[in-house]
């Protein structure tokens, strides 16, 4: 059973671990995400995450048989970032609800591990951030995904996220020839 909730302080190593995993066995399948270990997500910049309380994790409980050998003493099958940082590009969204920055959350990294895909963890985990944000009176959840991300697509689909529109070459850290799809989903 996953149980998601913010991550502890003292779980940094094993966000970071949790990340660095992801990425090593997402690279060259369909489903590569490009980051690139100490840039994309930056271990300052989860470090950071953690400590501000930004981090939910979905966690394998001990009696969950994949749990051992799938991710090792973490147990961490899933996690995102959520704060209230847009990156260049937002702006060009023909978002559904004009809010400031306060009242939005934005979703960044999320990732759940190959031997979790297609068990519902990644839908459990968005619509829990969702479920926080709207817990902290935000108004809206929003998000970006390559464009060509057509699984992340649906999945943020039926979670409750529209798309609001495309932008071009918004991924300069990554690949600048990438497009985003945006999304929001109205709380």
């Amino acid at each position: 059973m996953l149980e998601v909730r913010t991550a502890r302080a003292d779980e940094i190593g094993a966000v970071v671990e949790f990340y660095t995993r992801m990425i090593d066995e997402m690279r060259g399948t369909d489903f590569d995400v490009r980051w690139r270990h100490g840039e994309h997500p930056s271990e300052g910049f989860l470090r950071a995450s953690v400590e501000a309380g930004e981090v939910l994790v979905g966690v394998l409980g001990a009696d969950d048989p994949d749990a051992p050998a799938a991710v090792g003493a973490s147990r961490l099958a899933c996690a995102l970032v959520m704060n209230g940082e847009t990156d260049p590009g937002y702006e060009q969204g023909a978002w559904q609800v004009e809010a400031p920055p306060q009242d939005v959350a934005v979703l960044h990294v999320v990732a759940t591990l190959p031997a979790f895909h297609g068990r519902g963890f990644a839908r459990q985990l968005v619509n829990a951030s969702a479920d926080v944000a709207r817990a902290s009176g935000k108004k809206a959840v929003r998000l970006d995904t390559f464009a060509a991300n057509l699984r992340g697509r649906r999945l943020y689909e039926s979670c409750g996220f529209v798309c609001v529109g495309e932008c071009p070459r918004f991924y300069p850290g990554i690949d600048p020839t990438l497009p985003a799809a945006l999304y929001e989903r109205v709380l």
